[in-house]
């Protein structure tokens, strides 16, 4: 029996919309747009918008992994063509997508003009010394793209598309799907080696630890030692509460602790002097954020305010990031809530002052 070279239906796209937006874009809202009509043929619901997950879209779209399309989600909310709620941080996490049919942003406009703009001028073939905007470098970053990497990749897509003598009139845009692309093809072949080498799905084990390999990729990237160990107690409880099995446990511990440091590193503010604590003292709602990304519970956070304020006012220390000292405490706390009895509050402390993982911002 022959197969079908054409086995199941076509993606369909707009070409004008595709020169306006980007190809993948109009590729994937038009992709969203026929799933809502499915699900308005099937429950007779009138809201346009779609209930999914980044592994779901995948399911359907698997020239695509769950972090492109995550990408290309981002572009279509920027410009003001989908809403998210909430944005996702885990590929299962459920989210619910809803287009703007009627809605003309004005980033779109802006897009439009710049495109007709760019029409009139006419493409340029690449400059010899050309390097990308400060604005590209940040947005690849955002992405979870080591810097490093994205600089040590410029020389080479100059020279190739020096060689093509070819003309684009945003040599920005093509660089960046340049840098992703490789990105996510060395990724790949990191997760490769992350895999646990059976094809049976196992529930993670209490004594579980990452394998060499993935802790290799983490420092590689950066990361403290001792933040990477800080997230295995929490990551364990986070899953072996959920009690599902995978069995691609290292790679999901990757992606978990990127996602913590990206945020921890970004949004943290750190004061240049040292400052003591004080009554009334709050984390700023950046910690806050970095303990949901770590599947920690805000309630449990806040009630360790209180104690933790009273104990570094006994102390009387000066420290120039309480929000770092703070995070690093109800980490702790919250890796030990089911798993060890806490004798005394000041056991609690001793390893919060004995960790170094925070250093370099306190």
């Amino acid at each position: 029996m022959t197969a079908n070279l054409i086995p199941e239906r076509p993606l369909l796209f707009s070409p004008s919309l595709a020169s306006t937006i980007g190809l993948e874009e109009a590729i994937l809202i038009y992709h969203i747009d026929s799933l809502i009509i499915i699900e308005k043929t099937n429950s007779n619901i009138i809201q346009n918008q779609l209930k999914t997950s980044l592994n779901d879209l995948t399911d359907n779209l698997p020239f695509w992994t769950p972090s492109a399309i995550h990408r290309i989600l981002q572009n279509l909310l920027e410009l003001g063509i989908i809403s998210i709620d909430p944005l996702p941080t885990d590929e299962d996490q459920l989210i619910e997508i809803k287009i703007n049919y009627t809605k003309k942003s004005e980033r779109l406009e802006q897009k439009n003009k710049k495109n007709a703009s760019d029409n009139i001028l006419g493409a340029q073939k690449i400059p010899e010394k050309w390097q990308p905007d400060e604005n590209i470098i940040q947005k690849l970053k955002l992405q979870g793209i080591d810097k490093k990497f994205i600089l040590e990749n410029i020389d080479e897509f100059v020279l190739y598309w020096t060689e093509r003598n070819q003309a684009s009139h945003s040599w920005g845009s093509k660089f960046m799907q340049h840098i992703t692309r490789r990105w996510q093809k060395n990724q790949s072949n990191y997760n490769d080696s992350l895999s646990i080498k059976s094809d049976q799905n196992i529930k993670i084990e209490k004594e579980w630890q990452p394998n060499d390999d993935a802790l290799e990729i983490l420092e590689r990237m950066g990361i403290n030692r001792n933040f990477i160990d800080d997230a295995i107690p929490e990551f364990i409880l986070y899953w072996r509460e959920r009690n599902e099995a995978k069995n691609t446990w290292n790679s999901k511990f990757v992606n978990h602790v990127k996602r913590q440091w990206a945020k921890f590193t970004h949004t943290l503010k750190h004061d240049t002097d040292p400052k003591p604590m004080t009554e009334y003292w709050k984390p700023d709602n950046e910690v806050f954020d970095v303990l949901e990304i770590a599947n920690i519970d805000l309630k449990f956070a806040r009630e360790m305010i209180p104690e933790f304020i009273l104990f570094w006012r006994d102390k009387n220390e000066l420290h120039h990031s309480w929000n770092t000292k703070f995070l690093q405490h109800v980490k702790y706390r919250w890796s030990r809530r089911n798993t060890e009895k806490i004798d005394s509050k000041g056991d609690a402390f001793e390893r919060l002052s004995d960790r170094s993982w925070a250093s370099d911002f306190i």
